[in-house]
């Protein structure tokens, strides 16, 4: 992957993730819900998390494809 292109992606996860843990998007998540005994909010703060550092790790190391 050209260096131009995982810059433009790591960018996009970046914006995403602001997105996603910031203040009008995590009320969303504040109900009075809880999942397998776990508040909603911190799990979806947990998993969105985890799903942001996982996509990032995925577009930093994607080497060269082989056409």
């Amino acid at each position: 992957m050209p260096d131009a292109v995982r810059q433009q992606r790591l960018l996009a996860l970046f914006a995403g993730g602001w997105l996603l843990l910031n203040f009008p998007l995590l009320t969303l998540w504040d109900r009075g819900i809880t999942v397998a005994g776990l508040p909603l909010l911190p799990l979806a703060v947990f998993v969105g998390w985890a799903i942001l550092i996982c996509a990032a790790a995925w577009v930093a190391e994607a080497g060269p494809r082989d056409d």
